[in-house]
């Protein structure tokens, strides 16, 4: 492990909150939320396997501008899936309540919404965050 890139890691105030994590508690308090939508046992591990990397977004202070965001729209339980997704660009108060406004690539439509409230929200781990879980799964063996 590169002692500079773990350094900087932790100099950095954004990855406050991931220190209180390992990569077992993203992967339980994943696997918690998905159970919650009542899926099959397979299709509940192919979204978590899908998932890996990501750690579910409990709290909107948790987001963090410039990452990757994948969700699961809830407003039909019939069709549960996760998006491909997109960098998340900034939050919006409207009349429905909060929203996320993100920024895909390859679409026509670069700029979009989405209520936070009828979504579940999961945020890729960035690079920092990798290198900072790594150095606590080791120190915790």
């Amino acid at each position: 492990m590169n002692a500079e890139k773990l350094a900087k890691a932790l100099d950095n105030d954004n990855n406050e909150q991931i220190l209180t994590l390992t990569l077992s508690k993203i992967k339980e308090m994943n696997m918690s939320v998905l159970k919650e939508l009542h899926l099959s046992k397979a299709d509940t591990l192919e979204l978590l396997k899908k998932l890996n990397g990501y750690k579910y977004v409990d709290e909107l202070d948790d987001l963090k501008y410039g990452t990757y965001i994948r969700w699961v729209d809830l407003k039909d339980p019939n069709v549960i899936q996760l998006e491909k997704g997109a960098i998340f660009c900034e939050t919006r108060v409207a009349d429905w309540g909060i929203s996320l406004v993100c920024k895909n690539f390859g679409f026509r439509t670069k700029y979009f919404q989405f209520p936070l409230d009828d979504h579940l929200v999961f945020q890729k781990l960035t690079d920092q965050e990798n290198i900072i879980l790594a150095a606590l799964e080791h120190l915790n063996k």
